[in-house]
C-alpha cells in the first residue's frame, strides 16, 4: 500500500469509483503541502533566516492540508476534510497577508489557489461559503490597510519582488498540479464507467439470449400440452366426463396463460436490449385505437366492462411512432384497465393535445386505483402492487414493456390514480405534420 492508498478510508477501498475520488482528493491535499514545503525551501534559500512567525505560518500551511486528508481518512466525509483544509487555508493566508502589507500583500495569490482547489472538489454550497469567507477576508484586509491597522511587514522591501514571484509560482503550481491530478483521476473514473457499462451490456445481452433460449425451449412442450388438451376435449370417440372436460379446459387455459407470460418476458427482453427494430412513420390514432379496442373487447365482455372510444375530433391526428409497437403499448394499458376494473365498470380511451408538439392518449378506468404509497413501484418489473396472491393473472411486465416501447419512440408515459376511484394512464407521442402520409 502506497502513501496515497493509506489516506483512502478503508470503507471505500473496494468501490473503484469512490476509491479513485478519495485518492484524487488525497493527492491534491498532499500536493498543497508539498508545494508549500518547496516554497519554504525557496524562501529560505533567497532570504536566509526567517522570523519565527513566518516559520509558524509555513508550518500551518504545510500541516492544514494534511489534517484535512487525515479527517477524510478517519471519517470518510469529504466535505469535512475540505472545509477544514479550505477554511484553514483562508485563515492562514489572511493572517499572512495582514502581517505583510494587508490588501497589498504578496500572500494574496494564495487565496485564488485555495478557491480553485475548492471549486475542483467541493460542492456548490461549500464553494459559496468558502467564497463568502474569502470575500470577507479581503474586505477586512482592505479596511485594515486603509485604516492603518496593519503592522509593519516583516518582509524587507528588497525581498518583496522575489517573495511575490515565489508566491505566484507556488499558487500556480498548486492549481496546475491539482488540475493534473483531477484530469488523471477523471480519466480513471471514465475508464471504470466504460468497463462497468461494457459489463452491463454483456450481461444484458446474455440475459436476452438466455430468455430467448428458455422461451423457445418452453414453447415446444407447452404447445404439445395444449395440443393434447384440445384433442382430448374434442375426441368424439372417447368423450370425457364433465369433470375431465373441465380439467382439460383448465389445462388449456393455463397453457395459454403461460404462453402469454413467455411472450411478455421475451418482448420485455427485446425492448430492454433495443433489439426491436422500429419503423417510425406518421400513424393516425383512429387506426390504432379502434383495432386495439376490438382486440380487447372479448376480455372486456368477460369482465363486464364497457369500452368507450372518446377520441372524437382528435382521432384523425397523426403521431410519429411505430404502428405495431404503439399498438402493443396501448394494448398493455387497455388490458390492465380491464383486468383491474370493477364489474360493470368503464374503460375510456381519449385523445387531447399536449402542448403544441405532442398528442396525449389517455386510458381511464373506474377500477380499484393504486395506493399512493405503492405508486412508485408501478413501473418496476414483476410488480403487481399487492395483487400477488389475487385471482388476476399476469406477471407484472405489461407496464414495463409499454414504458420502454413508448420511450424508444421518443414519447412519454405517466399516470394519475386515486385509490378506490380508478386510474388514468397516458401516453404522449410527437405530433406528425398534418399533410404527412398516414400509417
Amino acid at each position: 500500500m502506497d502513501v496515497i492508498d493509506w489516506f483512502v478510508p478503508p470503507a471505500v477501498r473496494d468501490d473503484p469509483r469512490s476509491n479513485t475520488r478519495h485518492r484524487g482528493i488525497a493527492k491534491s491535499l498532499l500536493t498543497i503541502s508539498l508545494v508549500v514545503s518547496l516554497m519554504l525551501l525557496g524562501v529560505v534559500i533567497v532570504r536566509g533566516h526567517l522570523p519565527a512567525v513566518e516559520y509558524a505560518l509555513f508550518a500551518a500551511g504545510i500541516f492544514t492540508p494534511v489534517l484535512g486528508a487525515l479527517l477524510i481518512r478517519a471519517t470518510a466525509d469529504i466535505t469535512l476534510g475540505l472545509v477544514v483544509a479550505n477554511f484553514g487555508g483562508v485563515l492562514i493566508i489572511g493572517v499572512w497577508a495582514f502581517l505583510t502589507g494587508g490588501i497589498n500583500s504578496i500572500a494574496l495569490p494564495g487565496f485564488l489557489a485555495n478557491l480553485a482547489m475548492q471549486s475542483t472538489f467541493g460542492n456548490v454550497a461549500i464553494l459559496l461559503v468558502t467564497g463568502a469567507a474569502l470575500a470577507a477576508a479581503l474586505l477586512f484586509l482592505y479596511l485594515a490597510t486603509t485604516m492603518g491597522w496593519v503592522p509593519v511587514s516583516f518582509i524587507a522591501v528588497a525581498d518583496e519582488p522575489g517573495m511575490m514571484l515565489t508566491s505566484m509560482l507556488g499558487s500556480a503550481g498548486m492549481v496546475v498540479l491539482a488540475g493534473v491530478v483531477v484530469a488523471r483521476d477523471r480519466a480513471r473514473v471514465k475508464a471504470h464507467l466504460r468497463q462497468a457499462q461494457h459489463a452491463a451490456e454483456q450481461s444484458s445481452r446474455a440475459k436476452a439470449v438466455f430468455l430467448r433460449s428458455m422461451s423457445h425451449e418452453f414453447r415446444a412442450p407447452l404447445e404439445a400440452i395444449r395440443d393434447l388438451a384440445e384433442r382430448m376435449g374434442a375426441d368424439r370417440e372417447h368423450p370425457l366426463s364433465d369433470v375431465q372436460q373441465n380439467g382439460a379446459r383448465n389445462i388449456l387455459a393455463a397453457g395459454l396463460h403461460l404462453g402469454d407470460l413467455l411472450t411478455q418476458v421475451l418482448e420485455m427482453s427485446r425492448a430492454e436490449t433495443s433489439e426491436l427494430s422500429l419503423k417510425i412513420e406518421p400513424v393516425v390514432m383512429e387506426r390504432v385505437v379502434a383495432p386495439c379496442l376490438s382486440i380487447i373487447e372479448l376480455e372486456a365482455q368477460k369482465n363486464s366492462v364497457r369500452l368507450v372510444n372518446d377520441c372524437g375530433a382528435h382521432a384523425g391526428s397523426a403521431v410519429w411512432a411505430d404502428r405495431v409497437q404503439v399498438k402493443e403499448a396501448l394494448l398493455n394499458l387497455l388490458s390492465n384497465a380491464v383486468k383491474f376494473n370493477r364489474v360493470g365498470g368503464t374503460v375510456t380511451v381519449s385523445c387531447q393535445p399536449a402542448g403544441a408538439a405532442y398528442l396525449r392518449i389517455l386510458v381511464a378506468d373506474t377500477g380499484v386505483g393504486i395506493a399512493r404509497e405503492r405508486q412508485h413501484q408501478l413501473f418496476d418489473p414483476f410488480s403487481r402492487l399487492g395483487l400477488e396472491e389475487g385471482a388476476i393473472q399476469g406477471v407484472g411486465l405489461g407496464l414495463v414493456t409499454a414504458k420502454r416501447l413508448i420511450e424508444r419512440m421518443r414519447g412519454r408515459i405517466g399516470f394519475e390514480s386515486i385509490e378506490g376511484l380508478g386510474s388514468t394512464f397516458w401516453v404522449e407521442l410527437p405530433l406528425a405534420e398534418a399533410d404527412a402520409a398516414p400509417g
